[in-house]
């Protein structure tokens, strides 16, 4: 038995986390200019990877699937004491990652939708959303690579 028989969603809300998580980081890195620079654009099929306007609707959209599937957890984690989790962040870390994420991307496109933020603020709105983002990747990536351990609640309001 799986740890994603006993979490709720099952393999179906892991693997659609997993999916909101590496569309949100394949298109934010597209914001980037970098792939057209490396020639990633230039692959069969990835024209669309250098189109601007895609890659940002594709960013909105997979925040869009994060957001909505980080707040069906809480919910359920508020009503339902002891739920098992087999996808999105255990810890204090990884949900402040994520807050962050979500309230530095949620300047930015309030300034996309028109609303003015002086450009010293937009580059710390700037940096801080891609330091976070890195951040969240890195503890991914050594997450998946020494295996994630299950903390317990004690062990999360003691911040470990």
């Amino acid at each position: 038995m799986s740890a994603h028989d006993h979490s709720p969603g099952g393999r179906a809300a892991s693997w659609t986390y997993g999916l909101a998580i590496g569309l949100a980081l394949f298109s934010g890195m597209a914001q980037l200019p970098i792939m057209k620079r490396y020639y990633i654009a230039d692959l069969p099929g990835m024209a669309w990877a250098a189109d601007f306007f895609a890659t940002s609707d594709l960013h909105y959209l997979a925040a869009a699937l994060l957001l909505m599937m980080l707040a069906w957890r809480l919910a359920l984690d508020g009503r339902l004491a002891g739920l098992s989790w087999s996808w999105g962040p255990r810890t204090w870390w990884g949900w402040g990652l994520l807050g962050l994420l979500a309230l530095t991307g949620a300047a930015k496109a309030a300034r996309n939708w028109g609303l003015y933020l002086p450009p010293t603020t937009m580059l710390v709105l700037d940096l801080t959303h891609l330091m976070a983002a890195m951040a969240f990747m890195v503890t991914g990536l050594v997450s998946l690579v020494m295996g994630r351990k299950e903390p317990t609640r004690a062990g999360m309001a003691e911040g470990l």
